[in-house]
């Protein structure tokens, strides 16, 4: 059943939608079982910090026993649970955990505060990132551009 506090997404389209309408904020999805004693201490990990991170971060749970969730377990690969995945503006963003996969984050968090700290620097790189990208298409402008004017060899 996983925790109360946070919404569970046991379908497709369900998790499609989060992704895609989830904007300038963090999505965090858990990927695990209800009765897995590792998912119940995340989901715990996850309710108690959920408030604290609600201004850039978004956190639910996805039940990968569900049919339709074996589109996105197949895809991310996903064997061990728990398994935590987070994507910015619908972009999947890989982390490297000091694991050779980079595209999830496996396991439970050891404390409410490590996950915290995940969150906060994965939301401050994409927060730089972000603006780096926008002051450097706002100077493509203002850079000035040349043309190649070519004589024929005589």
């Amino acid at each position: 059943m996983g925790s109360m506090l946070l919404p569970t997404l046991r379908r497709k389209r369900e998790v499609d939608a989060a992704i895609r309408d989830t904007l300038d904020k963090v999505l965090v999805l858990r990927f695990g079982r209800a009765a897995d004693a590792a998912c119940l201490h995340l989901d715990d990990i996850l309710a108690k910090s959920s408030w604290d991170i609600s201004k850039f971060t978004t956190v639910a749970l996805v039940d990968m026993d569900s049919e339709e969730m074996q589109v996105y377990v197949d895809y991310f690969d996903i064997t061990l649970v728990p398994a935590t995945i987070f994507f910015f503006n619908a972009h999947h963003m890989k982390m490297d955990s000091g694991t050779p996969d980079h595209t999830k984050w496996i396991g439970s968090f050891s404390s409410k505060q490590d996950f915290i700290d995940v969150v906060e620097v994965s939301g401050l790189i994409v927060l730089y990132f972000s603006i780096s990208l926008t002051h450097t298409s706002l100077l493509c402008d203002k850079q000035p551009h040349f043309s190649l004017s070519t004589r024929p060899i005589l």
